[in-house]
């Protein structure tokens, strides 16, 4: 396992890791607008918006991939499993079970506050894996369980070893990619997603803007930068395996990202949240999901640049929109900087604005409520903006 790891970190990205800390929030607004009240233009766009709050549609609940892709996907991972580890239904069977159990710790690491009980569970079946396989069954069924241990040490705020045991699961992963299991490329995206993740996590936000931003323009365009965790990055000849699946996991890494870094800066009362991430990512436009992405980059683009007029008019027009609801969060994320907005240009009736924003997300927003209430509880100001508080997710 170790000569793995050993091939992993030859990725000088890795160096990255080991620099201190940054405490500092890179995306802050123009200090010169700080104290400033809004002009007649700003005023005018804010009331604009406000006035066409109620017109806005509800999220559409529909599902973000195709079932029939998806049953095509699984089914060429089984055939890779039998060819490259071989496995037959016995070992299907034993195996798919101790994902369901994975999966049930996952849960429970996700919702409950004390997690000793389930981690012991993990590794209950930790042992059993090691008693119970050999060869690419064990590396495939290892990589599984390194990836709830890095969630474990996640949630406990050991993020050092969340660090490591993610890299480990990777370089299994890159392992079996290898070997030819293909459809493990998912995977790979997916734990360096998890790594920008905890760097956002543990306030280290240049790296997890520089892994984010990596990851992105790899999914979207087959670019490699530095920052990315494994050598199947380099090779064009994984990325253009399975490019449906990796189109949708672009859409859903992204959507990820947003939330990490809303969470990271819930307790950020005045900065706008980090965008050093997405606000030069550039690539083409052939489906509606790369559109919604777009767009809301241009609004945040918009607003960092000051350009309140083009800012105002998108925003707008991003919320005219009847979005998924997986495409809540972006929402979410929008609504948290116009109320932080609203307090640098220190607006009149900023109760009346958040009475308005509060209403949409009671009646239009379908998913993820919990990130802005708990955002809207930690601002003095609003403190009569009070809702149930659900739980949120890794």
């Amino acid at each position: 396992m170790s000569v793995y790891l050993a091939d992993l970190y030859k990725n000088p990205a890795l160096s990255l890791r080991l620099r201190k800390p940054s405490y500092k929030n890179t995306f802050q607004f123009n200090k010169k607008h700080s104290n400033m009240r809004t002009t007649t233009l700003e005023n005018e766009k804010i009331e604009q918006f406000l006035s066409l709050i109620p017109s806005f549609p509800k999220s559409v609940e529909r599902s973000f991939y195709e079932e029939e892709k998806m049953k095509l996907f699984e089914a060429l991972h089984e055939k890779e499993l039998q060819e490259i580890c071989g496995m037959n239904k016995e070992d299907s069977v034993r195996i798919g079970n101790i994902r369901k159990e994975l999966t049930e710790i996952v849960k429970e690491l996700l919702t409950k506050k004390d997690l000793d009980d389930s981690f012991k569970k993990y590794l209950a079946i930790e042992q059993e894996i090691e008693n119970s396989f050999l060869g690419n069954q064990y590396i495939y069924v290892k990589q599984r369980t390194l990836t709830v241990k890095a969630l474990y040490y996640h949630k406990t705020e050991n993020f050092n070893k969340a660090l490591l045991f993610t890299l480990e699961a990777t370089a299994l992963i890159e392992y079996l990619i290898k070997q030819g299991i293909y459809t493990l490329c998912t995977r790979c995206f997916e734990q360096n997603k998890n790594i920008s993740r905890i760097y956002f996590a543990s306030k280290q936000m240049e790296l997890g803007n520089k892994t984010a931003n990596s990851l992105l323009l790899y999914l979207f365009n087959g670019e490699y930068n530095e920052g990315l965790f494994g050598n199947i990055f380099r090779n064009n000849f994984y990325w253009s395996k399975n490019p449906d699946v990796r189109e949708y996991f672009a859409h859903e890494a992204f959507i990820s990202i947003v939330e990490s870094t809303v969470k990271s800066n819930l307790n950020n009362h005045l900065d706008f949240l980090p965008n050093e991430w997405n606000i030069d990512l550039s690539f083409g436009i052939d489906n509606p999901d790369r559109q919604i992405i777009s767009h809301w980059i241009s609004v945040n683009k918009h607003l960092k640049n000051g350009n309140y007029e083009e800012y105002f008019d998108s925003l707008s027009s991003f919320f005219q929109q009847s979005y998924n609801k997986h495409y809540d969060i972006l929402k979410i994320a929008l609504l948290i900087d116009l109320t932080k907005l609203v307090i640098k240009l220190n607006v009149e009736n900023k109760e009346l604005i958040t009475e308005k924003i509060n209403e949409f997300f009671n009646h239009k927003i379908s998913s993820h409520k919990s990130l802005y209430n708990t955002w809207i509880l930690k601002q003095s100001l609003y403190n009569q903006a009070r809702f149930s508080l659900e739980k949120s997710f890794f």
